[in-house]
This record gives C-alpha cells, structure tokens and sequence, in this order.
C-alpha cells in the first residue's frame, strides 16, 4: 500500500512538472503600436489572429508567462497593407492588398517561420487556404503582339543560282529584349535573268520558329539578331535536270526594327536558310541519282500591326 503511494506521488509530480513546463514553454503574441498605422480596432483583430495562426502550427499561445514574444506591426499604403513579423524563429515580411488577406498572410508567415522556408509559392508554405489575391493572378510583364507581311528579294545556290521575290508571313510576340517569331510561306521564287536559262525553282520555310534578341530594347528602334528552326521546301531546275527536297532546316536573321513604341512596326531583315537535307535529281542517269545541297538568302522589308498591351479605362462622371 506504502509503494502505491509513492508511486501516485510521483507521477502526479511528473505530470505536474509536465503541465509548468508546457506553460512555460507558451508565446505571448504583441502589436507594436509605436510603428502600426491601423486603427485601434483593426489592431486588436490583428493580435487575435496571429494568434489563431500560431495555435494551427502547433504553437501554445498564452497571456502571461511567456517563453517568447511574437511582435508583428502594420503599415497601409492605400489599400495594401505591408505585414511584418518578428519572432524567436526569426523574421519575416509579407504583403497584404486588403485588410481582409491579413489571415493569410500571417498564415503563410508564421508557416514559413516554423519551417525555415522562404515564402515563395513553391517553398510548401502557401497552400488553397491561404493564397492572396496576388498570388492567385500574378502581375505578369506586358508583350507586344502582331502581324506582319514582308517582301524581298533573294537566291539560291546549288543545282542552279538562281534568284527573285522573297515573301512571307508572321507573327511576333515581343518583350523589350527577346521575341519570338512565328511565320509561313516563307518562299522564294527564283529564276534566271538570262531568257536562254531555264534555271527556276521555289525554296523556303512552310513555318519556322524564331527566337529573336533586340540590342536596345528599350529604343524606339534597334538591331536584332534572330535564330530557329523552320521545315521547308526545295525545288530547283536547270537545262539537265529538276531536284527535288522537303525537310528540317536551319534559319539565322538579322535586321532592324523600326517604330517599337508604336503598334505599326517596320523593320528591315536579311535571312539565310540552311536545310539539314539535300535534294535530289529527276530523272536518275545510270550511275544513280545526283543530288546537291541548296542553301538560300534573302533580304526584305516588312511591317507589322498589332494591338496595344495598354488597357484603358474610362470613368463615368
């Protein structure tokens, strides 16, 4: 009976020994009032929901007999509210676009102090609960888009030299240093200048895809230098034989481009193209069929519409 008791007695004091130790192992949670610009109202909500933040992390929250103290403070800037925190855990900082994102924000603070994680969308600390408005549509930076038409003049080499009109079609999607560049038809149709030449042929890109990157980018106007991949076409003739060729080609640009603050574009642009195939003979001689490799150059004018990134607003009085 005598050990029984002892023993009672000891766990009791254990277990009271436990519950002083989880108290005093409690937060106490502050709202600096010397540096927070809300309300006096608004500042006591604020106070009970970070402590409500704490409390779903796990964390004991308590009044008085604190082991530590989180200290947050408020500043409003219209209508975004800049949230800052300071705790045993360390220090964050986060942005609110209205008061009613507060909970969030402390949320995705307090997750980020209690994991060590930056508060980043990809750091686990933001999750459906507690995403702002912000981060469900993020600003993202404006592009310029639009149509263009080019015309030229070009050649090819290989089975025959010969030249003429260069034309095709576009679209580009620019930033202020890099663009692509999407086109089709992109085709020369050359022929010899000699009326006793029966030298002809079409070459080109059916679609090709460009990156393009601006030396000035923030210029009205600015060189450019542009590469890509395209698939394409080769049939050229002579007074011998007819060569035929479709496949992957290579394809560089350079040029400049004019009127960049406007939505019309004009740019001046000369291109090689370079297939990854040759083409081959029609009809075949007896030894097999020739073939021969037939890279092409041009050099053109083009311009562009587009819209502009710039949405307006219009007031009612």
């Amino acid at each position: 009976m005598r050990h029984f008791k002892l023993t009672y007695i000891v766990v009791t004091l254990v277990l009271v020994a436990a519950l002083e130790r989880a108290a005093s192992a409690a937060v106490c949670v502050a709202i600096d009032a010397t540096r927070d610009t809300l309300s006096e109202p608004d500042r006591n909500a604020t106070r009970i929901l970070l402590a409500q933040a704490l409390r779903q992390q796990g964390v004991e929250v308590a009044d008085q007999n604190c082991e530590a103290t989180y200290v947050a403070y408020h500043v409003r800037l219209g209508n975004s509210i800049t949230v800052f925190l300071q705790g045993p855990r360390g220090y964050r900082e986060g942005t609110a676009h209205a008061i009613e994102e507060i909970p969030a924000v402390y949320s995705q603070m307090v997750r980020a102090m209690m994991t060590g994680a930056p508060m980043t969308a990809t750091s686990g600390v933001v999750d459906r609960t507690n995403a702002t408005a912000a981060q469900q549509a993020p600003n993202r930076v404006q592009a310029d888009s639009l149509w263009y038409f080019r015309l030229g003049y070009g050649g090819s080499a290989g089975a025959s030299v010969n030249n003429g009109p260069a034309f095709g079609f576009g679209y580009r999607y620019e930033l202020d240093s890099l663009a692509l560049d999407l086109s089709f038809l992109n085709l020369l149709v050359a022929g010899s200048n000699d009326p006793n030449n029966h030298d002809s042929g079409v070459t080109g890109s059916w679609v090709k895809l460009m990156a393009l990157y601006y030396f000035n980018p923030t210029a009205n106007g600015s060189f450019y230098l542009g590469g890509g991949v395209g698939y394409g076409v080769t049939a050229v003739s002579n007074s011998t034989a007819s060569y035929t060729g479709s496949g992957l080609q290579g394809e560089v640009a350079a040029g400049f481009e004019f009127l960049r603050a406007s939505t019309i574009r004009m740019f001046a642009e000369a291109e090689a193209t370079a297939p990854f195939y040759e083409v081959y003979s029609s009809p075949t001689s007896a030894a097999g069929s020739d073939h021969t490799y037939v890279p092409s150059f041009a050099i053109s004018l083009g311009i562009g519409w587009g819209r502009s990134p710039v949405v307006k607003v219009h007031t009612v009085p």
